[in-house]
């Protein structure tokens, strides 16, 4: 369960409830580590000496009155890692601070035939548990305004890997995906001579002991949230965008 500290330490007539997610066991991670969506999130909590995974879904948000709440004390054996506490705030915090994109430019990654979202996605499973972010920068983050087929939006795509943790698998798997993807844009706008409606300029892996706080200020993040999602590496530039 997940609630707010203020709500709890408020006085009952002023906060008589408090709101929280309720969260559930699950066998195994997913894809749904590190927050890459704002929908879904896979945490490992340190049970004594086991460690038990736990899927929270923000549409379980709900209310429950404060006593009922008080008056159950805390598994004191449940502990989160000072990292996926860090995780879990990030979660919480980018679904009100999750980055815009033109609508135009959205309606053009989702469009049948391509459907090039679902195959980001897709192209990003195999390397769920390796990439914290997915990185945009569209038209060098200028808003210009789109709509003939052949007026292009220019793309950048950065999958940002996790370097504390196996960096060789990580980097190979943030790899695989990204040629995966590039793939799948040439396939959907790219006719051999000309790109139409989106322009894939590249698809880099780039680890996060790498990208500085200004390069990262220049990206938005992408999140997969048409899919069981997944963020966040605990860098302040991840916050950016």
């Amino acid at each position: 369960m997940v609630t707010h500290d203020c709500d709890i330490a408020a006085p009952e007539e002023r906060e008589p409830q408090v709101e929280v997610i309720i969260g559930r066991r699950i066998e195994q991670l997913g894809a749904d580590t590190n927050a890459k969506t704002a929908r879904r999130l896979h945490l490992v909590f340190e049970v004594g000496e086991n460690e038990v995974a736990v899927e929270l879904l923000a549409a379980s948000k709900t209310q429950l009155p404060k006593q009922a709440v008080l008056g159950r004390p805390p598994l004191s054996n449940w502990v989160l890692a000072p990292d996926s506490l860090v995780t879990l705030q990030h979660w919480l915090a980018a679904r009100y601070r999750r980055a815009a994109f033109a609508d135009e430019f959205e309606a053009r990654l989702k469009a049948k035939p391509g459907q090039l979202e679902r195959k980001i996605a897709k192209a990003l499973g195999p390397a769920g548990l390796h990439v914290l972010a997915v990185l945009f920068d569209v038209d060098e983050g200028a808003e210009v305004v789109r709509t003939a087929p052949d007026d292009v939006y220019r793309l950048r795509i950065t999958l940002l890997y996790d370097s504390t943790k196996d960096e060789p698998a990580a980097f190979s798997a943030a790899q695989k995906a990204a040629a995966t993807i590039e793939d799948a844009f040439e396939s959907a706008f790219f006719d051999g001579v000309r790109w139409t409606q989106i322009q894939l300029l590249s698809c880099d892996a780039v680890s996060d002991s790498v990208m500085t706080v200004a390069e990262s200020r220049l990206l938005k993040r992408w999140r997969l949230d048409h899919v069981s999602l997944a963020d966040e590496p605990h860098q302040p530039m991840l916050d950016a965008g």
